[in-house]
C-alpha cells in the first residue's frame, strides 16, 4: 500500500504513538483540503494533520506552532 503524504517531519527524540504504542521517529503530513460547507464559513479552506507512520493514526500535532 503506498501512502500519500505532504511532508515528512523527524522528531527531535523518538516518542511512543498513543493509539499503537510502538516507537516513532517521524510523522507524516496529509493535507486537508475543505470541499463543502453550508454556510458562509471564516474557517480556512485547507489544513493539515500529522499521522503516525506505523497505524495512520491522527496524532494531536501542530506544524509551525505551539499547542
Amino acid at each position: 500500500m503506498t501512502r500519500e503524504f505532504e511532508a515528512e517531519y523527524t522528531l527531535e527524540a523518538g516518542v511512543r504513538c498513543p493509539h499503537c504504542e510502538k516507537r516513532i521517529e517521524t510523522v507524516q503530513v496529509v493535507r486537508l483540503l475543505r470541499t463543502k460547507v453550508n454556510f458562509t464559513s471564516s474557517l480556512p479552506r485547507r489544513g493539515q494533520v500529522m499521522i503516525c507512520p506505523k497505524c495512520e493514526v491522527v496524532l494531536g500535532a501542530d506544524v509551525g506552532g505551539v499547542i
